[in-house]
């Protein structure tokens, strides 16, 4: 059975309850959506309507990572800090102007927040 948004943003709270300096998350991209794994469980997702699709490659963005094809995965380990921006991302609905600017803030903090200490794995 697949999780939901809302089951899975719920597990995603529970992974970044105590801070961490690094997650190895898993970052993949499928024809239903994109898929946020941490530590084998699904923490974020974005379905493949429009507004998902908007979304996806803000997720990654946010994440230090390009956008893998479909089908594909990207591994990046970043700090709680910066999943917690992601996790707020992914949530948005764009289509509000209020969540396009609440989107830009959130990327630079989670652009300034990886600084040194996010790796994409390959």
């Amino acid at each position: 059975m697949s999780v939901s948004r809302k089951q899975a943003l719920a597990q995603g709270e529970k992974a970044i309850e105590r801070p961490k300096g690094q997650m190895e998350v898993t970052l993949y991209h499928g024809v239903t959506g994109l898929t946020l794994r941490y530590q084998g469980q699904v923490i974020a997702r974005t379905h493949a309507s429009a507004v998902g699709k908007q979304l996806a490659p803000y997720v990654a963005l946010a994440l230090g990572a390009s956008l893998p094809d479909v089908g594909g995965s990207t591994k990046v380990v970043v700090s709680s800090g910066v999943m917690f921006r992601v996790l707020s991302i992914s949530s948005l609905d764009l289509r509000s102007e209020e969540a396009n600017a609440l989107l830009l803030y959130l990327l630079q903090e989670a652009e300034e927040m990886r600084g040194f200490k996010s790796a994409v794995i390959d």
